[in-house]
């Protein structure tokens, strides 16, 4: 029988995001397999809130940047007091506060959700070598990306972010709840793009793509909408954007969708147009409730989309592309409707969190077997 774990997660974002869906689902699981997993985090954020609710223990933890020594000395005393067997790192943030264990007996690993390049800097060796036992890699292109940079001498796993791909079956009730929240009739196809209104994601794509699809006059771009949920520093640029490409009448800001599967349900197609992506959380869910989707060729996105299989891939910021792919989802609705179902039965198999955290339940036990 294997031994229970001590598990210490440590991610010291405040706003909610991919990396934080990851972190609660991991928590949930390794609860429900008997073993102790405490997650570090700022006790106002939103990902503590979320523990908190379903009575997991929160661990209170603030960084301010990757020189908080304050926190890596309240990391360590934590570290000592507790007991862990290992500290799993979710962030950049977080892995800066590794080297403050220096000499505990635990394992530590860090997961890499990002695939930008990495800067060859002695304060990246340092985090990226012995700091740290293991590096996982949340799709190819992160891997990619870290081995590109001869910065670390640490293996590397593939272990994709995954999610509760049941929460993410859609519902009549729901459709029409968000449709007749926004006044959308059945016959109304509805466009849906989630996640932070940022430069990284590009949002601005989806913008010029409908003004080219709605000045263009192409069958079905009157009954168009486009719904976006998220928020952002880009917010209140896209909004004037929006109502300077006279599409105000068909484009509705939602701001940050807590309930993430009901504005799934109402959707016909998903796109996600980033100029960098570890994976894409958003496209999971998106693929999980039978969307088709639409997403840049970047980063670890090719690892969910295989083309005209499961979605299509277009060049980050082609808004002509993007008004392409979207006129043969609207005009090819069934076609449409197939990927949908094909990307749904991938993310069921590859990328439910069961199957995900798992992979990192494995793994712990992997890397204590070969501790010193």
């Amino acid at each position: 029988m294997t031994r229970r774990l001590r598990v210490l997660h440590v991610d010291p974002e405040r706003n909610w995001g991919g990396g934080e869906v990851q972190v609660l689902g991991l928590t949930r699981y390794l609860h429900r397999a008997g073993h102790v997993s405490h997650v570090a985090t700022p006790l106002h954020g939103v990902l503590a809130q979320r523990l908190q609710r379903d009575a997991f223990t929160v661990q209170p933890l603030s960084v301010r940047n990757h020189l908080d020594g304050l926190a890596g000395w309240r990391l360590r005393r934590l570290v000592w007091r507790e007991h862990y067997d290992l500290v799993h790192f979710h962030t950049a943030r977080a892995q800066a506060l590794s080297p403050w264990l220096h000499a505990l007996p635990v394992r530590r690993l860090v997961t890499r959700r990002m695939d930008y390049p990495i800067k060859t800097r002695w304060w990246r060796r340092l985090l990226y070598g012995n700091q740290v036992d293991m590096i996982v890699a949340i799709s190819s292109g992160v891997a990619a990306a870290l081995g590109a940079a001869p910065v670390f001498d640490r293996p590397i796993r593939i272990i994709p972010s995954g999610i509760d791909t049941a929460q993410f079956r859609p519902t009549a009730t729901q459709r029409r709840a968000i449709r007749g929240q926004y006044g959308f009739g059945e016959e109304t196809t509805v466009i849906l793009m989630a996640g932070a209104l940022t430069k990284r994601k590009a949002p601005h794509t989806l913008i010029e793509a409908a003004a080219q699809l709605h000045s263009s006059h192409q069958q079905g771009a009157p009954s168009l909408h486009y719904l976006v949920c998220g928020d952002g520093p880009l917010r209140q640029e896209l909004e004037a954007r929006v109502r300077a490409r006279g599409l105000a009448s068909v484009f509705h800001f939602a701001g940050f969708c807590r309930d993430m599967p009901a504005y799934l349900a109402a959707a016909d197609i998903f796109v996600h147009t980033p100029v960098w992506e570890g994976l894409g959380v958003a496209i999971i869910e998106a693929l999980a409730a039978g969307l088709p989707v639409v997403a840049s060729r970047v980063g670890g996105i090719p690892d969910l989309i295989t083309e005209r299989e499961t979605g299509l891939l277009i060049p980050a910021q082609d808004p002509a592309a993007l008004r392409q792919a979207l006129l043969q989802c609207v005009q090819r609705p069934d076609w449409a409707k197939t990927l949908g179902a094909q990307g749904q039965t991938k993310v069921q198999t590859y990328f439910d969190i069961e199957t995900t955290a798992r992979a990192n339940e494995a793994l712990y036990y992997e890397l204590l077997a070969t501790a010193p």
